[in-house]
């Protein structure tokens, strides 16, 4: 009964702001222990693959801790999974404290002070999110139209100038400020190719993919910034209003990241200073609110699972449903697994797994697939190509 009453309380807790607020200043130090297999003497992989094990396990105990996820109340059950979707923590700073090996394992303990506050407000566990996501490079690409000007979107520049408005450079202040790499954008334009069809304010996803993968980024930014006058105050100050929409895309895979909108409005006596500065603000505003969305996925993926797509090429169905096989029985980080398509010697599946894409592909390599080996011909954060061959005899 009393089990029953904390977990009612803390199902409270979570629906009272204030209560979340005081909640979500707390953080916890936690010892974890993280696990990997020495796989062929590779004993830095298995170190990488334990470590990020940890982190993981101490970000799920100190969430445990607040919410008492550990109760066997079952009829409750369903509130303490609920309450544990909605709670995420991340870790503000950690130390390995040991490392030892028994046979083919190794096992990492580390001290981690795990926070379970706005991780937007906090710049060592930004950093540490964004390293555990290899840093992904940012691009702009934000077309903006201020009052009595053109549309403005620098990809489609032909001087070889670039135009860098009031709504970019909001989001380049706010995210730099967080540790978010940018794309050089003189160097972009320079290697960036477009035809007519790209010229255009609103770029597809796809459309995204390509100028964000010619200029090397990992996310481009894409949207569309618009002011205009909205009337007169006190007969000699004009009021300008500014709306800004933008979505964040993955440039391995397309994927959309996140999205969001804004108003803001300012005033002042010339009309295109009075809207440079609402779009500066609209810009701010949207910056933040996509930052702490991208910042959302990067920490549910880096504390949980994350999608990865994998192509395969040069195998049979037999050889395919083998690699399958090995994969779901023998392969820790993978929870799931769903075939895309299979044509040909070419298969395409996405997994669902508990490390990164490197630390997949790292421990594939070392599998044995027994009739053929694999190699991994290209990755990136998000997706895996490899390469099928005949085993070679000895």
């Amino acid at each position: 009964m009393q089990a029953i009453i904390r977990l009612l309380f803390l199902a409270l807790l979570f629906t009272i702001p204030g209560a979340q607020n005081a909640a979500a200043q707390e953080s916890r130090t936690v010892t974890a222990e993280g696990v990997a297999m020495i796989q062929q003497g590779a004993v830095d992989i298995a170190r990488d693959a334990a470590l990020e094990d940890a982190q993981k396990r101490a970000v799920e105990q100190a969430i445990g801790i607040l919410i008492e996820s550990q109760t066997q109340v079952e009829n409750y059950q369903l509130i303490s999974d609920k309450i544990l979707a909605q709670t995420k923590g991340y870790i503000k700073r950690y130390n390995v404290m040991n490392e030892t090996t028994q046979g083919e394992l190794l096992r990492v303990v580390i001290t981690a002070e795990v926070a379970l506050g706005k991780l937007e407000d906090d710049l060592s566990g930004i950093g540490i999110l964004l390293v555990q996501m290899a840093k992904p490079r940012t691009m702009i690409l934000i077309a903006e139209q201020n009052i009595g000007g053109p549309v403005n979107a620098w990809w489609w520049t032909s001087s070889g100038q670039v135009d860098i408005s009031a709504a970019e450079n909001s989001f380049i202040d706010v995210f730099t400020k967080k540790g978010f790499e940018f794309v050089d954008h003189e160097a972009a334009a320079q290697d960036i190719k477009v035809s007519r069809a790209y010229q255009t304010q609103d770029l597809s996803a796809g459309q995204a993919r390509t100028l964000g993968n010619q200029a090397k980024a990992e996310v481009v930014i894409v949207g569309k910034a618009v002011s205009k006058i909205a009337g007169r105050v006190g007969g000699v100050m004009l009021s300008a209003q500014a709306d800004i929409s933008v979505r964040a895309v993955r440039t391995d895979t397309g994927q959309g990241i996140a999205s969001a909108t804004s108003h803001a409005a300012a005033v002042h006596i010339n009309d295109q200073t009075a809207g440079i500065e609402a779009l500066r603000k609209a810009g701010t505003q949207a910056a933040e609110e996509l930052l702490t969305k991208i910042l959302a996925v990067f920490a549910k993926e880096v504390g949980g699972t994350r999608s990865i797509l994998i192509t395969i090429n040069g195998l049979t169905k037999d050889q395919f449903v083998k690699f399958k096989d090995v994969l779901r029985s023998q392969v820790r980080a993978i929870k799931d697994l769903h075939e895309k398509s299979f044509s040909g010697t070419s298969a395409v599946i996405q997994v669902d797994s508990k490390s990164s894409t490197q630390a997949l592909s790292d421990e594939l390599l070392l599998r044995n697939f027994g009739s053929f080996s694999v190699q991994v011909t290209r990755s990136t954060a998000n997706t895996m190509e490899l390469q099928v061959a005949p085993q070679s005899k000895p």
